[in-house]
């Protein structure tokens, strides 16, 4: 079924709410900006999505308010990449318009809400020993992203600073994670790996809607 027909039987007042809620999970199985877990992780910030009717709706307005917005994003996207591969005969999206695509964000209006939510759940959660991070080779990233994310959440608004810096370091943090995954240490550093990257990603993503503007404007 279509994210339109679960968003209206999450406000269905003549279903259970078990129904309600379980038509809420079914509609972020199809739209999860921060994956399936840390989507639903955030909707619960506004209540108990699961049994309460009220935290239910509310929580599915915050879902669609980004997915709108994520449609709109990515129809001007086609626009201008058609426009691309016609006039400037590019073929092949750039580096940071692939990156965008692929990245962990919140599109629309609760974007810098959700990430700074997102991000202080994840500096919240238990760090490894530094025996364990030195092991993995992950010292340094953990000093580095940890200070940006301190002086991001330091703030209530994006903090360009320690999106470039973060930025700069993304490159390193995903084959990291990759690395320790792949490696199948089972690790609490091979999480943290995971976790630095995201980390890093949603502070460097908290910002507009990259590949909107428009046509002829200089790109890397």
């Amino acid at each position: 079924m279509s994210f339109t027909v679960h968003a209206r039987r999450v406000r269905d007042e003549s279903l259970s709410p078990a129904r309600r809620g379980a038509a809420l999970s079914s509609a972020v199985v199809l739209y999860r900006p921060f994956g399936f877990t840390w989507t639903h992780a955030y909707l619960s910030l506004f209540g108990d999505t699961r049994r309460g009717p009220r935290a239910m709706v509310t929580a599915l307005e915050v879902l669609e308010r980004s997915r709108t917005a994520r449609t709109a994003e990515w129809a001007e996207f086609s626009r201008r990449r058609t426009t691309e591969k016609h006039e400037a005969h590019r073929r092949t999206p750039s580096a940071a318009d692939r990156a965008w695509a692929a990245a962990p964000r919140w599109p629309g209006p609760d974007l810098h809400h959700a990430h700074r939510a997102m991000v202080l759940r994840w500096s919240c959660l238990p760090t490894p020993t530094a025996a364990e991070l030195r092991r993995e080779g992950l010292t340094e990233l953990e000093r580095a992203v940890t200070a940006q994310v301190d002086a991001y959440l330091a703030t209530d608004r994006p903090d360009p600073g320690a999106a470039a810096v973060l930025g700069g370091l993304l490159p390193r943090l995903r084959e990291a994670a990759a690395r320790t995954r792949g490696g199948g240490t089972g690790s609490r550093a091979a999480a943290r790996a995971h976790q630095l990257r995201m980390m890093a990603e949603l502070v460097h993503w908290d910002r507009g809607p990259e590949p909107a503007e428009p046509t002829g404007s200089a790109r890397s």
